[in-house]
């Protein structure tokens, strides 16, 4: 049996689907969370100087999507077969083009940017991501949970 070990820092972002992923499988993984001052002493522990990671039997893989696809296909949650994947990744990479739209506001450091930024992806983009993936929906669904 293997053994998995998630590092990131003490916050939900983009190791939570990974989280997520393992409650789904009922599977137990040690959750490593750095405090923001811990970060830089492991950083370079890191293969890409960056997290999330996911280290399993003692190799660390880096990188969201690529963490949640493997847990997915580890944990048969992936799909039954290579399409069946192929339209769980297209609901995927629609997630994490919405979340891409909204990392800037969560970084903006001038507060009347930020709301203005906020208020364009609440009124604009987020509503064109969710009718993205409501398209999806009905076009993958099959009557049950999407």
């Amino acid at each position: 049996m293997s053994t998995y070990k998630l590092y990131y820092f003490n916050a939900r972002g983009r190791a939570e689907i990974a989280r997520l992923i393992f409650a789904a499988a009922d599977q137990k993984y040690e959750d490593v969370r750095f405090e923001r001052e811990q970060w830089p002493g492991h950083k370079s522990e890191m293969p890409l100087g960056q997290v999330p990671v996911l280290e399993v039997d003692g190799t660390k893989l880096p990188q969201s999507t690529s963490i949640a696809r493997f847990l997915a296909k580890q944990f048969q949650l992936a799909g039954k077969d290579n399409f069946e994947q192929a339209k769980v990744d297209a609901v995927v990479d629609t997630i994490n083009d919405a979340v891409t739209k909204f990392l800037p506001i969560r970084w903006e450091e001038d507060e009347t940017k930020k709301k203005e930024l906020a208020n364009k992806f609440f009124a604009d983009e987020l509503p064109a991501h969710l009718q993205h993936l409501e398209v999806l929906g009905k076009l993958y669904g099959n009557g049950g949970a999407f």
